[in-house]
């Protein structure tokens, strides 16, 4: 599934796991707009390599709410 040919993993309920939290969350493409995720974060091809680009260690991914 191409959706999933790069993912950036993002530290959510790690490294201390905790039960009822959720496993992981990740950026990946985009099925195609509006489309819903299992949580995850999902852009067009586009964007997530711009993101994957200028993404380093350390980088903060805020979301408003």
């Amino acid at each position: 599934d191409p959706l999933y040919d790069l993912i950036l993993p993002l530290d959510w309920n790690w490294p201390e796991a905790r039960p009822g939290k959720g496993s992981a969350i990740f950026i990946h493409q985009w099925r195609r707009p509006g489309h819903p995720t299992a949580g995850c974060l999902a852009f067009a091809r586009r964007d997530l390599l711009f993101i994957a680009r200028h993404a380093a260690p350390g980088s903060r991914v805020i979301i408003p709410g």
